[in-house]
């Protein structure tokens, strides 16, 4: 079981837009040498999950890293009804010489933020499959669960060096662990108790830890 705890901060979310309104949900771990730790986005990098809808469209992800005792979780709401797939993780990063490209040919020098689905110019995706992927029939009115996994990586290059792909992860990148349909990030979740939360805690099956 990945570890679990009780939350302090509450993430933004937005008001549940009807009563049918659902959201998935999920936890995702960076696997350090066997220690499960928080997912690290940053400089221009950052972990997402690749979710198709019932339309086979791409499904953005919120991400929420700030708890007490508890790794990464990743949430949507608002969503309809209907079958949705997680096939993997994508690993995003910036390609620095086509970074510079684009700042010469816009004029824009604006601090590039945390955006995985935003698919800029200067985007690499990699996709880091599972297994198997793991399919969740979304009810109305409810908050489901994909599960709960884990990644190993490292970074090319790390915090130093010139290369322009210097954040890509390394070719030995893989999911690790695979807990399907687990509710831990649902309980996790369950005591939120800001305005918009309890709203959707309403709807969220899941007894608190």
């Amino acid at each position: 079981m990945l570890s679990t705890g009780f939350a302090q901060l509450f993430p933004a979310v937005d008001n549940p837009t009807s009563g049918e309104a659902s959201m998935l949900a999920l936890q995702f771990s960076h696997d350090d040498d066997g220690s499960l730790q928080k997912i690290t986005n940053l400089n221009f990098t950052g972990w997402a999950p690749a979710v198709t809808g019932p339309n086979g469209e791409e499904v953005p992800f919120r991400v929420f890293g700030a708890g007490a005792d508890f790794t990464t979780l990743y949430y949507s709401e608002n969503l309809t009804a209907g079958e949705y797939t997680l096939t993997g993780f994508f690993h995003v990063y910036t390609d620095y010489d086509k970074l510079d490209e684009y700042k010469a040919k816009t004029g824009d020098n604006k601090l590039v933020e945390y955006e995985p689905y935003a698919k800029r110019p200067y985007h690499v995706r990699q996709l880091v499959p599972l297994r198997n992927p793991v399919v969740v029939k979304l009810e109305p009115n409810t908050i489901m669960s994909f599960g709960s996994f884990a990644v190993r990586y490292s970074h090319f290059q790390g915090l130093a060096g010139e290369a322009p792909d210097r954040w890509r992860a390394k070719d030995d990148v893989a999911i690790t662990v695979e807990e399907p349909y687990s509710d831990v990030v649902l309980r996790y979740m369950k005591p939120w108790r800001s305005p918009k939360w309890k709203k959707w805690n309403a709807k969220n099956p899941a007894q608190p830890l």
